[in-house]
């Protein structure tokens, strides 16, 4: 034991025993108590005495050990014996395999052999009933020749199928020539296509009509399975055309010929400038026969079970795709003709409307819409809107005869609708009727685009229109086209609730979803709580509101300039030594404010007769609280009243000055407090005059006592002006006399 062991026991034998170790008897004690604890411990140590605890476990291990030795004995003796069963049955297992495969190659070729034999014995059933010329059975035994092929759908042999198709192909051939041919027979008999003037006055015998119905049948019942139809080889533009099924063709057939024969070669009837030509008589074709199809071939598609074929629908379809390989096969002409071509997509566009709200031509239909949504055709489509917009907004602003200010005569609602604004938004909504049926979202966001850049170039003309005006704006065309702007805005605000521009701002959106949004931000009209911000005119809107309100502001400062300009003389009346009655009711207006409430009765006049009711609301408004601020602080202010001045002045305003604007508003006074107010205060008596300013001073910065200062003023009608300002007022009266710290 090293000396720091020795150490470290010295230490814990004195912190366990301290003075014991000290007494002989003690540590005798304590030597005795650890030899008993040793010998106890040895004891429980030994292994060899299986009454103590480790020895016990010793021994429970040794025999556990024991056992699991015999359990390895005996699992390596099974592991071997399945090792050699394996070998044994790994022989079996191989032999079975063998016959199993054979057993299924032997049941799959039987299976085979029965398809093949089904196969041929329907096909022989097929020549012998096609020999005795009976529709009925054949249809049937074709019928089951289908159900075979639906079986073998997921069937991987490719020779059978193949063999299956070829044999459908070739039966589907021989009974459609069969029946194609009585079926043109029944339609002669019919007077089938209906192109004499009177064929709605013929009623089609039973007799045929009965016969129509059973090949139709027979028609329906020998189509070819889709999985073995191969997909024609076609142009993009009419793989979008299902086939029809074999009734309707047939049915298209003569009108089809009739269609190639007129409208395709050197006929007469075949001109590119005429596109209606063959567009009206597809309508007329629809128009005669589809009522045909729905009351006598419908109801035998339907008893057959085949809910998803609409005779009607395929009938029109398949007459809009001669519609569209026609237009088609014209375009690379049109292009070179911009009134050709503009005339074509009128006409193509009105085509479209006329089948989806006549005769209900599903959206989800291909349609002649197709055409026009071509890259390099709705290309050359907008530039022609664009160059045809461009030229009416010219025309319009620059005509000789029309002034495109005029107002229209049939504006009910006093909005005094001018000419130019009536034409613009015409263009804007023949330009919508256009484009709102193309079925992409970005197409019709495309000429959304172009529709802002029309509103914002129609902005920028009367920009230009309105700068050109140098002289008096009040009798120019600033008001009519202020009344042009508003008139434009509220056919915005009410276009953007419509669910075509509502599609078309939550598409722009989706569009513009990782994009910041681009907002106004730069324009003072832009109010981001304001609902028609939230359309696909809500830049445009924020223009359009602040150029109209920059006018109407021009307007009513421009008056107000000539009202300056006249009061001179007016503001610099001797008011302060003005001796007139005490009686209100024998004054008359003060000789130099003549001039000046002239001019603003003939300009509120004039405006009034050339604004939209609501426009000219807002300046009679903003004309009567600048006019109410200028008289206020540029005549009460700067100016000492005696009693007659004050009675004067207040004479000037109630009788002559409120009486201009009472035809507008029941309270015009609302609208000149200030100047009422001053009036009050200026015209009080002398004593009341002294004790209000006293306790107005007197209050002044007080603390701890109520102010009554507002209850004073408001007794004598003063509730605009602070006690301060009305003190300033009081100031302004001749028989007080100012102290110079009272002003200040």
């Amino acid at each position: 034991m090293s000396s720091v062991e020795r150490q470290e026991k010295i230490k814990e034998l004195d912190e366990k025993y301290g003075a014991d170790l000290l007494d002989y008897e003690k540590c005798k004690e304590i030597y005795n108590n650890l030899k008993k604890e040793k010998s106890d411990i040895e004891k429980q140590l030994n292994l060899r005495d299986e009454s103590s605890l480790v020895g016990k476990i010793v021994k429970d291990a040794e025999v556990v050990g024991e056992k699991t030795k015999l359990h390895i004995e005996r699992s390596e003796n099974v592991i071997e014996e399945i090792r050699v069963n394996l070998v044994e049955v790994e022989d079996v297992r191989r032999d079975v395999q063998k016959r199993l495969d054979k057993l299924h190659a032997l049941q799959t070729t039987h299976q085979y052999m029965k398809v093949v034999d089904r196969i041929e014995f329907l096909s022989d059933e097929l020549e012998r009933e096609v020999k005795k010329k009976d529709d009925e059975q054949c249809a049937t035994i074709f019928a089951n020749l289908c159900e075979v092929s639906r079986n073998l759908t997921d069937f991987h042999g490719a020779n059978l199928k193949k063999y299956l198709k070829d044999t459908l192909h070739y039966w589907h051939n021989i009974l459609k020539e069969k029946l194609s041919k009585d079926f043109d027979d029944i339609m002669k008999a019919l007077k089938w296509p209906f192109v004499n003037a009177n064929f709605s006055l013929q009623t089609p015998s039973s007799n045929n009509i009965l016969k129509l119905q059973i090949v139709a049948e027979y028609l329906l019942q020998i189509e070819l399975p889709s999985e073995t139809v191969d997909p024609l080889i076609t142009s993009a533009l009419l793989s979008d055309f299902p086939p029809l099924c074999l009734p309707v063709s047939l049915l298209i057939q003569p009108l089809k010929k009739r269609f190639l024969y007129h409208f395709y070669g050197t006929r007469q009837t075949n001109r590119s400038d005429k596109p209606e030509w063959y567009f009206t008589q597809i309508l007329t074709w629809i128009r005669d026969h589809a009522d045909y199809l729905t009351k006598w071939v419908q109801p035998v598609i339907d008893k057959l079970g085949l809910h998803h074929i609409d005779a009607k629908l395929e009938f029109i379809r398949g007459l809009v795709q001669l519609a569209v390989e026609k237009l088609y096969s014209d375009l690379p002409n049109l292009q070179f003709d911009d009134f050709t071509f503009s005339h074509s997509i009128d006409e193509a566009l009105g085509f479209d409307k006329e089948l989806r709200e006549t005769y209900s031509y599903p959206a989800t239909q291909p349609s002649i819409l197709a055409v026009l949504t071509q890259a390099k055709v709705i290309v050359k489509w907008m530039a022609m809107e664009k160059k045809y917009a461009t030229e009416k907004m010219d025309a319009m602003f620059s005509s000789t005869t029309v002034d495109p200010f005029e107002p229209l005569t049939y504006d009910i609602e006093d909005l005094k609708i001018t000419t130019c604004a009536d034409a613009f938004i015409t263009l804007l909504q023949t330009i919508t009727e256009r484009y709102e049926s193309l079925p992409q979202p970005g197409h019709r966001l495309q000429f959304l685009e172009l529709q802002l850049e029309l509103l914002d170039d129609f902005r920028i003309r009367l920009v230009q229109l309105v700068n050109a005006e140098t002289e008096n704006i009040v009798e120019s065309k600033v008001a009519m086209i202020a009344n042009t702007i508003y008139y434009v805005e509220n056919v915005l605000a009410d276009w953007g609730a419509m669910l075509h521009y509502l599609n078309l701002y939550y598409y722009k959106n989706q569009h513009n979803e990782h994009k910041p949004p681009a907002s106004p931000s730069g324009s003072d009209d832009y109010d981001p709580t304001d609902l028609e911000n939230e359309t696909v005119f809500g830049e445009t809107l924020s223009l359009y509101r602040h150029m109209r309100r920059d006018l109407l502001l021009n307007l009513s400062d421009y008056v107000m300039l000539e009202v300056k300009s006249q009061c001179k003389m007016y503001r610099r009346e001797r008011w302060s030594s003005m001796k007139v009655g005490k009686d209100i009711k024998g004054l008359s207006l003060t000789p130099s404010a003549c001039p000046v409430f002239e001019i603003v009765a003939k300009r509120l006049h004039q405006l009034q007769k050339t604004l939209a009711s609501k426009l000219f609301t807002i300046v009679w408004r903003s004309i009567a609280h600048q006019l109410d601020t200028f008289l206020f602080e540029d005549l009460v202010m700067d100016n000492r009243f005696n009693d007659g001045g004050a009675l004067q002045l207040k004479y000037d305003v109630t009788r002559n000055l409120l009486p201009l604007f009472s035809q507008f508003t029941e309270r015009p006074e609302s609208y000149f407090v200030q100047l009422l107010e001053a009036c009050s205060l200026l015209n009080i008596t002398k004593g009341s005059a002294l004790l209000l300013r006293e306790t107005l001073l007197a209050l002044e910065g007080a603390t701890g006592v109520e102010d009554t200062r507002p209850q004073a003023l408001k007794e004598i009608g003063v509730v605009q002006f602070s006690p301060h300002m009305a003190v300033k007022i009081l100031n302004q009266r001749t028989d007080i006399t100012v102290n110079r710290m009272d002003v200040d």
